[in-house]
């Protein structure tokens, strides 16, 4: 045997020897890291590599999620998280996403009501298929100082298109009340009446709109400073994300 495979050799014993400490070493730091970025919250039982270089996966107790090699920022159900910072990455960056400039929104198709002195502003984009919408009634009527721009947007059912297409095709003077009865639950009419076909126009607009602008759940709504909220709110928590927008 020469020297040369000689070497060969020494050198593969030594890699051999040296891999599992390299892996329990990585092991034990990744351990480390997540235990000093959650301040000891987190106990990760055993930690492996997995097929993408970088990430490692974690179990901790009948958990499984998966972390980068310093430990810190972690996969959990599909979200990126800064586990130092507690930190939702995933879901700060959906809500940069879903912003939207106010005055973007299509204003003058929207059913417009100022309260008080209407210095915030709020709006709404909803059915009266929709029982959250339809729940959520009296906190909306509980706002003041604001201004209210509705959004006739029969999505959740057909049978709400007539509503809004009736909506519409009333004088512009009565249609708040007449929009407002029937999200408070006043029968929808059954069909859309000959002389209102044109005021379909302005509804299939708006849901145009919202369709190009991913508003898929009712209620929606859009404070002052673009923030969108979605699904039902007290009065207090409207009242509070209206302040924290400004005006």
């Amino acid at each position: 045997m020469n020297s040369r495979h000689i070497l060969q050799l020494a050198a593969s014993a030594l890699l051999m020897l040296t891999l599992p400490a390299h892996a329990e070493t990585l092991e034990a730091r990744i351990k480390a890291g997540i235990a000093e970025h959650t301040g000891g919250g987190v106990r990760a039982d055993a930690v492996r590599e997995t097929p993408a270089e970088g990430i490692y996966e974690v179990v901790s107790g009948q958990q499984v999620f998966y972390v980068d090699r310093s430990g810190r920022y972690a996969l959990i159900d599909g979200r990126m998280v800064d586990m130092r910072e507690r930190r939702d990455l995933t879901a700060e960056r959906l809500a940069e996403l879903q912003h939207m400039d106010f005055k973007a929104l299509p204003l003058n198709l929207a059913i417009k009501t100022i309260r008080g002195d209407g210095s915030r502003k709020l709006a709404v984009f909803e059915d009266p298929s929709c029982p959250v919408c339809r729940g959520q009634q009296d906190a909306l009527a509980g706002l003041d100082d604001v201004t209210l721009y509705v959004f006739t947007y029969p999505v959740i059912a057909p049978a709400s298109i007539p509503a809004a297409v009736a909506t519409w095709c009333a004088p512009e003077a009565s249609r708040a009340g007449q929009w407002a009865a029937f999200m408070r639950g006043a029968p929808l009419p059954l069909g859309i009446a000959p002389e209102c076909r044109d005021a379909g126009d302005a509804v299939g607009r708006i849901v145009e709109f919202g369709q190009a602008h991913a508003i898929t759940n009712t209620p929606t709504m859009f404070l002052a400073d673009g923030t969108r909220l979605v699904g039902e709110f007290s009065a207090a928590q409207l009242a509070e994300a209206l302040n924290r927008a400004g005006r």
